[in-house]
């Protein structure tokens, strides 16, 4: 099984994924309300998760979950598919693990493993899938 990592650029124009989540966080660093706090505290960029975001929770160790309200596709430079499950482990700058999304690439889905943004931050999302 192959890898790429994947520079998207798109990544961090999402004038559409702006949703409020009902859920709350069950171990977040400082308490935020919203998936995309959480996601700003660990340096990514919220247009990684799609808006239909129902409830999430991240424990001690960095496990993250989140629930949407049903399966969902977004076209970046790529389309993206999520589950509506999906799961991770958050670590500053990157998610790992990560189960229930996938990549399309000329007509061939790829599940997502690993995304991870440059430190310091620049402009570029890497997505690693095989």
């Amino acid at each position: 099984m192959s890898s790429s990592l994947l520079p998207l650029l798109s990544l961090f124009f999402p004038s559409s994924l702006s949703a409020v989540v009902t859920g709350q966080s069950s171990a977040s660093p400082s308490n935020s309300s919203t998936v995309y706090d959480i996601l700003q505290e660990y340096n990514l960029p919220h247009g990684i998760l799609p808006d239909t975001v129902k409830s999430f929770s991240v424990a001690s160790n960095g496990y993250f979950v989140i629930d949407l309200y049903g399966e969902c596709y977004i076209d970046f430079k790529y389309v993206v598919y999520y589950a509506p499950r999906v799961s991770s482990f958050l670590v500053y700058g990157s998610i790992s693990n990560l189960v229930g999304v996938q990549i399309r690439s000329f007509l061939i889905w790829y599940g997502v493993s690993y995304i991870k943004v440059d430190l310091p931050y620049s402009d570029f999302v890497y997505i690693q899938f095989g």
